[in-house]
């Protein structure tokens, strides 16, 4: 099933994002109702693949 802002989704997914999660019938617009999909980008400079990236004083 194609979602309605496909080219959205693309261009958030060739910009290094994905999707972790989606809200059903969240938003009502017009008369109809419709999903929200939730998005992230992991930054490769504070975070990264894994974490914890420093340990905290006194571990």
């Amino acid at each position: 099933m194609l979602d309605a802002n496909e080219a959205s989704q693309r261009l958030l997914s060739d910009s290094g994002f994905r999707a972790i999660g989606r809200r059903e019938r969240l938003g009502h617009v017009n008369g109809a109702w419709h999903d929200v999909i939730l998005y992230e980008r992991r930054s490769a400079v504070t975070g990264g693949p894994g974490l914890p990236t420093h340990s905290c004083e006194g571990d």
